[in-house]
């Protein structure tokens, strides 16, 4: 048995591990660790680790709660992965796709690409695919727990914050495929930990490795970088740079801009990213299309939750208890000022989230991106205890959680055979267009078989007419603007705009035009066709509608039809 005297002499001696830093006792009541003589050897046990230990242990609890669902599958049922596995197979075979060029590795957002063909070479691109997905969400579930205890120098906020992390591991941008994002995020969150120390001790070496871990996170995604930059430029302007609770001096300020000297290299890199951005074509290469989009209130509230807390489908609900909760004390506790992350920087990274577009020069969830870091300024702030109903509670969030992803896993899976059941039926090297009536059937917060054609390309090397390829930010680009029809970003919404006639029709009459708009549909379909037929010798179409399959050439005939999707083929390759 242990004994009262024994376990707070263990807890005494655990609480040594907090360092100079902490700002409260890490010491629990015996009320806290509960009555079952198992239950207390495991706090006691528990409580006397390093901080180093305990984080790691909160660590692994994340990583497992967010990865094991990638053993249920042999691909994660990623939206944009399979573009970005398509993309691979054109790198790999020049020859076969001489309409795009390769743009390298040595730039921004690659590191999955990098990881995928070269891992891939060893390992393969699927299995490749898996591990780079563990590697995002390991990189989440070690950065988070230490990034806590770093900013706010308490273990137990560390171990009170995990309760409401497990969301941030397999984020909505993981569930996206945007890998390179997710991966940036707890990058960037690196960064600043470690600008947190070098603010509070300067060390040469230190600054080396925050120059390698700010390039890195460059690497990854320029937008993750440059909310490092922006959140210490407002940590300084700001004035929360003080180690008292005083306002800080200007030499307190002054001192603290030489954290900008180990970023130095890195914002090089930020100035050579936009700039190539900015000076890129456009017009022929965009397809003369240009979306822009500003989102409501309402809409903007909604995504805080649904574009970083929310996975595939209403089985990871339970994450909207953590949304509440963390905003709640982001409120509470609004006035409190760990570096990075006062209430300044709060405001203005809130601002620019209204007023940032959600859609800008054909860049989708522009602002979203900025909600991993509106999430980390609440995360901050959850207090150093709780009720123990309450962690009990979000315990069991975290159990449906991830229950619930792992059955989302495999009913996306699903959805994927069924899309892609008709690759035995399509020959190598075929002209394949695909057209997308819909795209999802499963998922609810991710259009989950938007790219599920890659996979055509990967295992057959049809061609890739919906590939990422306007811009030179992406692995491969168009070595000449295709027809304006045939850009992607024009191919990509055509059959879903196109079901049938009413679509075009209120379209028309919401502008002021009363045509005949069976016959400008039938129109717009035979052009359409017109152009498509000498290209493309088969074609795809998932969920088409009759009145779509109506107005097909008679050039065409079906060669696999199963559910929802249908293969067709022209007469003379068929031949």
């Amino acid at each position: 048995m242990i004994s009262k005297a024994n376990v707070v002499s263990d807890l005494s001696a655990s609480e040594a591990h907090l360092g100079a830093r902490s700002v409260e006792s890490a010491r629990p009541t015996l009320g806290e660790l509960g009555a079952p003589t198992l239950a207390r050897r495991f706090l006691v046990w528990f409580w006397n680790l390093t901080n180093t230990q305990l984080a790691l242990v909160l660590s692994v609890g994340l990583f497992l709660l967010g990865a094991w669902p990638l053993t249920l599958t042999e691909v994660p049922p990623l939206q944009d992965l399979p573009n970005h596995l398509a993309a691979i197979t054109v790198i790999q075979n020049p020859e076969r796709y001489p309409e795009f060029v390769f743009n390298g590795f040595m730039k921004t957002n690659t590191a999955l690409f990098a990881w995928l063909y070269f891992v891939g070479n060893a390992v393969g691109t699927k299995v490749a695919a898996r591990l780079f997905v563990a590697l995002v969400l390991a990189a989440n579930a070690l950065v988070i727990p230490r990034f806590v205890l770093e900013l706010t120098g308490s273990r137990r906020r560390m171990v009170m914050a995990t309760f409401f992390a497990w969301p941030f591991v397999h984020n909505w941008f993981v569930s996206m495929g945007m890998l390179d994002f997710a991966l940036g995020v707890p990058l960037s969150l690196l960064a600043l930990l470690l600008l947190d120390r070098q603010r509070r001790e300067w060390s040469w070496t230190r600054a080396a490795v925050i120059a390698l871990v700010a390039v890195a996170t460059w690497y990854a995604h320029v937008f993750a970088l440059m909310v490092v930059h922006l959140l210490v430029g407002l940590h300084v302007l700001s004035g929360d740079v003080s180690r008292s609770k005083q306002r800080a001096t200007l030499l307190e300020r002054v001192r603290e801009l030489r954290l900008f000297l180990p970023l130095l290299p890195s914002t090089l890199l930020v100035a050579c990213s936009l700039v190539a951005h900015a000076t890129e074509a456009t017009g022929a290469m965009y397809g003369y299309v240009n979306f822009s989009s500003l989102l409501p209130p309402w809409e903007l509230a909604y995504n805080l939750w649904a574009e970083w807390l929310w996975g595939f489908t209403k089985l990871s609900i339970s994450s909207f208890v953590v949304a509440v909760g963390l905003a709640v004390f982001a409120f509470v506790n609004r006035r409190e000022r760990p570096a990075f992350f006062g209430p300044w920087s709060f405001l203005t990274l809130l601002v620019m989230y209204a007023l940032i577009p959600y859609i800008a020069t054909n860049w989708f969830h522009v602002n979203s991106r900025l909600i991993p870091y509106l999430w980390m300024f609440a995360l901050l702030r959850v207090p150093a205890s709780l009720d123990k109903r309450i962690l009990a509670f979000l315990g069991l969030g975290a159990a449906l959680y991830s229950v619930g992803m792992g059955i989302d896993y495999v009913r996306l899976d699903r959805d994927r055979a069924a899309f892609t059941a008709g690759i035995a039926a399509v020959p190598k090297d075929a002209h394949l267009l695909p057209l997308l009536f819909s795209r999802q059937l499963t998922s609810e917060n991710t259009r989950s078989l938007l790219h599920a054609w890659g996979y055509y390309v990967t295992e057959k090397e049809t061609d890739a007419p919906l590939l990422f390829a306007h811009s030179s930010s992406f692995p491969v680009m168009y070595r000449e603007p295709p027809p304006p029809r045939f850009n992607h970003l024009v191919l990509e919404s055509f059959a879903q705009s196109m079901k049938s006639p009413d679509w075009m029709c209120n379209t028309l009459r919401a502008g002021g035009v009363v045509e005949d708009c069976e016959k400008v549909w039938r129109e717009a379909w035979s052009d359409f066709w017109r152009e498509a037929q000498p290209r493309y010798d088969y074609v795809l179409l998932w969920d088409p509608t009759p009145d779509a399959l109506a107005v097909v050439p008679p050039a065409y005939r079906v060669k696999f039809r199963q559910d929802r999707l249908v293969i067709l083929t022209r007469e003379d390759a068929a031949r």
